[in-house]
């Protein structure tokens, strides 16, 4: 028993003179003091220059005395992170917080731990604004849509402007933070749009009316008897065409079709474009049905780009069952004496394994799923190209250029279950554009 009180006496004294050590070793620990802050002024954190506002997100210095007291910063009522690491007697180095006050007093709270506020004028301005993306990038003058994105706040001096090349809008319906839905002015032409509100403009990555990477928007060879844009090409195609009710010219419409549970094949809702003609090399061709995508787009940046299309479901035939699966692959999985059928939908050549393809499934969260009858654009990432046909990662990646030959866009299984439907689906100007 005495050997076990020695021990322990022992390390209790061990213990205390490691405490005394460390308080040694690290003279400049932060040790929170009383009394009340004192603020004599705001500068940026990195330039000195005093200041009595600032944007969200960034970084500013209060100079003062006693600033280590404060033990909560609410800008508004928004609280901010302290870090003791930026905090000494005289100076609090902080980041503006990012979010939006709900009530906006253009005031800075500093408060230390007896609850002791210190209430300063200073006014937290929103970032320039953010464009994320529109409802139908191809909505024709005189239609309604939406620019979605973030911190879409005007003021008296300067509401929120949007302007598309050669034609400003003049009809708003509704502004909010994340939303402005408008009508499409008159005289709108092919390019980027622009935001621009009291903290600064901002431009779309992407284009209105994008026609740059282009596969095919229906009104082409084919459709028009143009000599231009890439044909619908494989078996069975049970695809119609119309331009009533279109975003664009023509628009190609799959179905109405029964979807089971599972999603199962039903060969009436695909739409295939396989490249070549079975007569030599199908890398030849250069317009009409059988021309490899990539002999029309140029997909060397593909990891850099997304494939877009304008989605139309009815209201009256809804989708609840299979995934939307998109898929790329080479002339030589399609287009040769082993892959001339649709095995190269399913499986590649090496090991049976799938070929990575996109999955959307937007009912999967409502049980349902349909646009009501308006035209959206559907994006989609090349990058997110990663999953097999039963909805699991995929092993074989899209690697090069080559691998842009051939397109199938289908509704089947993606391995989710739903509840049999038969949905009808109209698309136009399927494309694959730069992301930025």
């Amino acid at each position: 028993m005495k050997i076990k009180n020695i021990l322990l006496s022992a390390l209790a004294l061990s213990a205390g003179l490691f405490a005394v050590t460390s308080c040694v070793d690290d003279p400049d620990a932060f040790v929170q003091t009383d009394g009340k802050p004192v603020v004599h002024y705001i500068r940026y954190a990195d330039k000195d220059i005093v200041i009595d506002q600032a944007y969200m997100k960034e970084v500013i210095c209060l100079v003062g005395e006693n600033l280590r007291s404060v033990n909560q910063l609410w800008f508004n009522d928004q609280k901010a992170i302290l870090n003791t690491s930026y905090m000494t007697e005289n100076t609090l180095i902080v980041t503006v917080p990012g979010e939006m006050p709900a009530n906006q007093t253009d005031k800075m709270y500093l408060i230390n731990k007896a609850l002791d506020t210190l209430a300063i004028d200073f006014k937290v301005l929103p970032p320039a604004p953010l464009i994320k993306s529109m409802s139908n990038e191809w909505a024709a003058p005189g239609s309604v849509a939406s620019i979605y994105g973030d911190y879409f706040l005007g003021n008296a001096d300067q509401p929120v402007k949007v302007e598309f090349p050669n034609a400003e809008v003049t009809e708003y319906i509704s502004v909010t933070k994340n939303e402005i839905r408008f009508k499409v002015p008159e005289g709108a032409l092919e390019g980027k749009i622009k935001v621009t509100t009291a903290s600064g403009i901002a431009a779309s990555y992407f284009h209105y009316r994008d026609s740059r990477g282009l596969i095919t928007d229906f009104d082409g060879a084919g459709n028009s008897g143009s000599t231009t844009g890439i044909v619908p090409q494989g078996w069975n195609i049970k695809a119609t065409y119309s331009s009533e009710g279109g975003v664009s010219g023509n628009y190609v419409q799959l179905g109405p079709s029964t979807l089971d549970e599972t999603g199962a094949w039903n060969e009436e809702l695909k739409l295939p474009f396989w490249c070549g003609n079975w007569n030599g090399d199908p890398m030849s061709i250069t317009w009409g049905a059988g021309v490899p995508v990539c002999n029309v787009v140029d997909m060397t940046n593909f990891a850099n780009m997304a494939f877009k299309m304008e989605v139309c479901i009815p209201e009256s035939n809804p989708w609840s069952s299979g995934s939307m699966q998109i898929i790329f692959t080479s002339a030589e999985r399609c287009a040769n004496d082993s892959w001339q059928n649709n095995t190269y939908i399913h499986t590649s050549a090496s090991g049976g394994l799938d070929l990575c393809r996109a999955l959307w499934t937007p009912w999967k969260d409502s049980g349902s799923y349909h646009t009501g009858g308006e035209w959206i654009t559907l994006t989609i990432p090349i990058s997110e190209f990663e999953y097999n046909a039963d909805g699991t990662k995929g092993l074989v990646p899209l690697q090069s250029a080559n691998d842009f030959a051939s397109l199938i866009i289908w509704p089947w299984s993606g391995g989710v279950n739903g509840t049999e439907c038969t949905p009808v689906f109209r698309y136009d100007n399927i494309r694959v554009v730069p992301m930025k």
